[in-house]
């Protein structure tokens, strides 16, 4: 029996009429659509108004972890910085102070003035070197670095000759010739002093059993500057031997065979073979010598303090004398200024042309 509309048969949904999908569709079109709010873009009431805010279309991601590279930069980057720092900080406590000594000496400041500090430029320096008595300490303080280099280098050849001799007395030498640098400048120099006095000095009484007589070594100013320079020697000459000890022990034993195979003898070898493989270290051993001699302040002081009769006054006892002593602290800072020029020039010479010999000595 066919079924009647509007019912249900078994298994079967009713159908639809046309007329009805019409209204069906009708009433859905007629019904106001859902706004799909992405995270696009929002609207914002702010003060009776809309405003539309730009979000992100993505959603924010967390940052990745640290791979084993970039950890390695990091740490690396972390390394530079620790050890530049201590350069660094060494780098500004030296040039702050010579800074603030460039400008003292160019001022009239005084340690203990109740005036206020007056800029006076170049003047220090114009007032120096009209005077005798600067003159004189320049050419004293060459004649000092001269005389040292002179009574230095020789000596110290012949010690570091002697030391590197294969001899059972070899460690012995090295560690006696390494004593005097033990001994503190001043120390030294006042020891020295006492055995150069003229009347109860050890050395004038070993002179008058000879023969001699007693010398006036640091009462004279003919004999003043060269007893100084004596004093710096016996202090100083084993630091030289021992840079030219290592000179010769750095000879390769190849050419030194050859030397000997053809016929030279000691002293060829030396002079050909040797003192060829020396030079760098000679220029060496002058670098640190003549700088320390240019500067040298302790000895002279301690023995003479600049006498007898200005003999060994050098630049460095006059500007302690201007500082300390009158309390001239602009003047001072210009005479350590102008040593410090005549130390730079020596230093870079000397430098430039040990660095010409050490590449001609590695070819």
């Amino acid at each position: 029996m066919p079924s009647s509309p509007g019912r249900w048969t078994a298994g079967r949904k009713p159908s639809s009429s046309p007329t009805s999908r019409v209204e069906t569709s009708r009433r859905t079109s007629a019904r106001p659509k859902k706004t799909s709010r992405t995270s696009s873009d929002s609207d914002i009431k702010v003060g009776g108004g809309a405003a539309s805010v730009k979000r992100s279309e993505r959603p924010a991601r967390m940052s990745a972890p640290p791979t084993r590279k970039t950890r390695r930069r990091n740490g690396e980057r972390r390394a530079l910085v620790a050890m530049l720092l201590p350069a660094f900080l060494l780098l500004i406590g030296v040039l702050v102070p010579f800074a603030e000594g460039v400008w003292t000496s160019l001022t009239n400041e005084r340690l203990y003035a109740t005036t206020e500090t007056e800029f006076v430029g170049a003047g220090n320096y114009a007032d120096l070197l009209g005077e005798d008595v600067f003159v004189q300490g320049l050419w004293l303080v060459v004649a000092f670095a001269v005389l040292v280099l002179a009574m230095q280098l020789p000596l110290g050849m012949g010690v570091a000759a002697l030391l590197n001799a294969p001899t059972r007395l070899q460690k012995l030498g090295r560690s006696v010739v390494v004593a005097p640098l033990l001994i503190p400048a001043v120390v030294a120099a006042l020891i020295w002093k006492t055995m150069l006095q003229p009347t109860a000095g050890i050395v004038n009484w070993a002179l008058d059993l000879i023969g001699v007589g007693p010398q006036p070594w640091l009462t004279s100013p003919g004999t003043a500057l060269v007893s100084t320079a004596i004093i710096d020697t016996s202090i100083y000459m084993p630091f030289v031997a021992l840079i030219l000890l290592a000179g010769m022990q750095s000879v390769p034993d190849e050419q030194l065979e050859a030397a000997r195979v053809d016929g030279a003898s000691e002293w060829q070898t030396f002079r050909h073979v040797t003192l060829r493989w020396l030079v760098p270290y000679v220029l060496l051993a002058m670098i640190f010598r003549a700088v320390d001699a240019i500067k040298t302040f302790e000895v002279i002081y301690a023995t003479t303090r600049g006498g007898p009769l200005n003999a060994t006054r050098v630049l460095h006892i006059q500007a302690y004398e201007e500082g300390f002593r009158w309390a001239n602290t602009g003047r001072a800072m210009a005479i350590v200024l102008v040593l410090w020029v005549i130390v730079y020039i020596v230093s870079v010479f000397l430098t430039i042309t040990w660095r010409r010999h050490s590449g001609a000595a590695a070819l």
